[in-house]
């Protein structure tokens, strides 16, 4: 009886042992990690910017009794500066990032100083102020996923305004005012940095070199006296530091590959 029934036990172990083994759950291989992707900088773009600036500019004039002897006054205009960009941009496949773009800005880098002479004028001032900025540039930069860090340059234009008042004479001489307009041109270079944030919108901050020519002028003063000259100008330059937030269109919908 005993032996029948190890006999029993030992079959049922053996159908057993199959379902058992179909219960078991087998081991599961982990899914594969998809490649990482970095964001494309790839497309048009439009955007605000805004900052601070600062220049010089230096010249010869007839303040004081004419020229020559002449007088030399030097200006360092500085700061606001608010304004916008538009451009478009290409990513190719080794990260590299070429692109166009063009600002405009309204500015208010001014700078006033005393040309006083004591015998004729003794409240004399001079303004010169920088009303306007504008770049045609290309680019050229690395991206760093959604970093992206670039170098610019190309043609750079101002509107600049000089102003003289001398609401006090002695006689015989009798107040005056004068006034002169230009636009500026020249080059302009840069470096900056955008990162994507969320949504196709772009945060950076760039900084930027003008180097503009500025005329020689003569300009008529109000009371019909002698003109006021100014001569031997030198090149206007300007440093800007803006902040920058654009919102980015893409040409193509999904993220490309990285190769890093």
């Amino acid at each position: 009886m005993k032996k029948s029934i190890l006999g029993l036990v030992a079959i049922g172990a053996l159908i057993a042992t199959p379902a058992m083994a179909a219960d078991m759950a087998l081991p599961l291989k982990a899914p594969f990690a998809p490649p990482p992707v970095v964001a494309s900088w790839t497309g048009f773009y439009i955007g605000i910017e805004g900052g601070g600036g600062w220049g010089n500019e230096n010249w010869l004039d007839n303040s004081t009794t004419g020229c020559p002897p002449c007088v030399g006054v030097t200006h360092h205009p500085d700061g606001g500066i608010l304004g916008g960009q538009i451009g478009a941009r290409y990513q190719f496949s080794n990260n590299i990032v070429i692109g166009v773009e063009g600002t405009a800005a309204w500015a208010s880098l001014s700078d006033t100083v005393s040309t006083a002479t004591a015998a004729f004028f003794p409240t004399e001032t001079e303004q010169f102020k920088v009303n306007s900025l504008y770049t045609a540039t290309g680019q050229v930069g690395y991206a760093f996923n959604q970093a992206l860090l670039y170098v610019k340059g190309g043609w750079a234009g101002a509107n600049t305004n000089w102003m003289v008042n001398a609401p006090v004479a002695l006689a015989p001489n009798t107040p005056f005012t004068a006034s002169n307009s230009q636009s500026n041109s020249g080059w302009t270079v840069g470096v900056g940095l955008d990162y994507q944030l969320w949504n196709n919108f772009v945060a950076g901050i760039e900084y930027d070199h003008f180097d503009l020519a500025y005329s020689d002028f003569t300009a008529a003063v109000s009371n019909g006296g002698t003109p006021f000259l100014v001569t031997d100008t030198s090149r206007l330059t300007i440093d800007q530091v803006v902040g920058r937030l654009s919102y980015k269109f893409n040409w193509t919908p999904a993220p490309i590959a990285t190769r890093y």
